[in-house]
């Protein structure tokens, strides 16, 4: 330990999608060998160490990890956006990749004529539009040959290399012309019986189905042709046309939003696109044909729910991360609001998705958002909203129940301290300004949402500390329990009236309780105290009254300590314990 800082170890470990604190050590090396122990009982997917140091000069807690096994991420196969990948053989222009470059290399042009990648790849109409637009090919072979860097030659000679392959792709498509069935009538079943044993039935097929497409104006037009021709007894080879042709029509923007309706919420249709890349709508609380879903979303929703589209549910999870990341209100301009609309999208996720490393993707995604939300700015911009510290305290503690990310959650804990701590504020804090009493109930709030917050147990303890030193403060200033005492009343009267302020929340955690406490257990130990309760009363009434008194004791949350007897403590007898003026109580 440094000189007023304080360090403690946090070890977790990962069970599902979420993270527990499994213990906290107060060295690094019991820490990391006790985070050791638990990965090799493989109990959990992974584990890790947090050094958690707070600077009590600075009010400033920080976390770094020291530790780390497991949870290591997949990368998608689907996952190449942004690599350019050099086409060496029409095979390579034609495959997955090499459409995906197209798209990254051309996508401004393909939007402007709005077609896909394959369209362009299987019409020759299209590759003349493209041939004859100024420099827009020459451009694209130039930065593919710019990122061809582990071939060796000049650049010149690398782009004779990507056109002679244009080159035999348009003679192939020139080949094949007079050989492409026509879709003509729109019935594809016929299609495919003709094409199944041919060699070259895909290209064939998608050919035909570019053909098809070639009259439809827009492209919510076209994907409409495409989602009619899915059915269930499809073969796989038809299945992969189609659901490449829908995911390339879906990742022009305006797609998604011609299907599913334009909303001013973009929170709603976030969550919306959240469970339609699963093919849940019908999760969403209403019934799956509800008018305000098209019979085409439906019907996508369908094959998406079996797993028949997974190039389109590729796209529409890096749509959903491209919404999230959109540096555009999330359907309110509020702090809270936004991060709120954040935190349901990730609850929805985490329900929805078994493959943790997809969840871990979308939800790096939300972090970065709500990171990027979360600020110094920002913060001092909702803080300003309030005059009053304590309302200032609830508002970062909202925040903190809907920020997304542990880190972002530090952010936000890191705001409080400072507040508690600044010497404006103690005659706030400590009810000098208002009712003591009344300013004591808010404290113990305030308490039990810092407790119950997802926060690492630094936080909580020093914070939880300071409040409780707060309300200390005001139990020592009002001298609420030795006015208690001094009234002349009954012991049990006395006890009474401390269990009900202790049930009604006025002692935080702590010293402040602890002192609540120790007065009532002080009276219930003294003789007769039991008797004292139910003087005079018939056998039912006191039966009654002594129910009710346990009760109160409930609610009170007092309870047995280490070394009394339950039935003893509940009754108040033992003969043994000093009188309150004995104890020191009065003074």
């Amino acid at each position: 330990m440094a000189y007023g800082v304080n360090i403690h170890y946090e070890i977790l470990g990962r069970r599902g999608s979420g993270w527990t604190i499994l213990d906290v050590k107060k060295d690094r090396e019991s820490a990391t060998q006790m985070a050791e122990t638990l990965w090799k009982t493989r109990q959990y997917s992974g584990v890790r160490v947090l050094k958690e140091s707070f600077d009590k000069s600075e009010n400033d807690i920080t976390s770094v990890e020291i530790y780390a096994r497991g949870s290591n991420r997949k990368k998608s196969k689907y996952d190449e956006t942004g690599t350019i990948s050099p086409c060496l053989t029409p095979d390579d222009l034609y495959s997955h990749d090499g459409r995906r470059s197209i798209w990254d290399l051309m996508h401004a042009s393909l939007a402007e004529w709005r077609i896909t990648p394959t369209e362009l790849l299987h019409s020759l109409d299209h590759y003349y539009k493209l041939y004859n637009a100024g420099t827009r090919l020459q451009n694209a072979v130039q930065r593919t040959a710019v990122a061809f860097e582990s071939e060796e030659g000049s650049i010149q000679e690398r782009m004779r290399k990507i056109y002679k392959v244009i080159d035999v792709s348009i003679d192939i498509m020139k080949s094949t012309k007079d050989s492409i069935p026509s879709l003509e009538t729109g019935r594809l079943a016929p299609l495919i019986t003709d094409l199944q044993d041919k060699p070259n039935k895909k290209f064939l097929l998608t050919c035909s189905i570019v053909e098809y497409l070639r009259p439809a104006v827009t492209l919510s037009d076209k994907i409409g042709r495409i989602i009619i021709f899915l059915t269930a007894d499809r073969p796989q080879w038809v299945m992969e046309i189609l659901d490449q042709l829908i995911s390339e029509f879906l990742m022009h923007e305006q797609v998604l939003v011609q299907l599913m309706g334009e909303k001013e919420d973009r929170g709603a249709f976030m969550m919306e696109l959240a469970y339609f890349q699963k093919g849940e709508l019908n999760l969403m609380g209403e019934d799956e044909t509800s008018p305000r879903f098209s019979e085409e979303v439906l019907r996508l929703n369908g094959f998406l729910a079996e797993n028949h589209l997974p190039r389109s549910a590729y796209v529409l999870m890096e749509r959903l991360k491209h919404e999230i990341e959109a540096p555009k209100p999330i359907g309110s301009t509020s702090l809270t609001l936004q991060l709120k609309a954040l935190a349901a999208l990730g609850q929805a996720l985490e329900g929805l998705h078994t493959d943790l490393h997809t969840l871990d993707h979308a939800m790096d995604a939300l972090r970065a958002r709500a990171g990027r939300l979360i600020n110094s700015q920002s913060i001092a911009e909702m803080l300003a909203n309030f005059q009053n510290p304590v309302d200032q305290v609830n508002s970062l503690l909202d925040l903190e129940a809907v920020t997304v990310g542990d880190s972002n959650k530090r952010v936000v804990a890191n705001f409080i301290l400072p507040i508690l701590s600044r010497p404006e504020y103690e005659s706030i804090f400590m009810g000098l300004d208002s009712n003591p009493t009344q300013r004591m109930t808010d404290l113990v709030q305030l308490q039990k949402r810092v407790l119950n917050a997802e926060l690492s147990e630094m936080y909580k303890r020093k914070i939880a500390s300071k409040l409780d030193q707060f309300c200390q403060t005001i139990l020592d200033n009002t001298q609420i329990l030795k006015k208690i005492h001094q009234l002349d009343i009954s012991l049990q009267d006395k006890s009474r009236k401390i269990l009900l302020m202790l049930a009604d929340g006025y002692f935080t955690s702590g010293s402040c309780r602890e002192s609540a406490e120790q007065h009532v257990r002080v009276y219930m130990r003294q003789p007769g105290f039991t008797e004292g309760l139910i003087t005079g009363m018939g056998r039912k009434q006191a039966e009654a009254e002594l129910l009710a008194f346990r009760d109160l004791l409930e609610k009170a949350a007092i309870h047995a300590q280490d070394g009394d007897d339950e039935s003893e403590l509940e009754s108040g007898i033992n003969q043994d314990e000093p009188s309150p003026a004995e104890d020191g109580l009065t003074t």
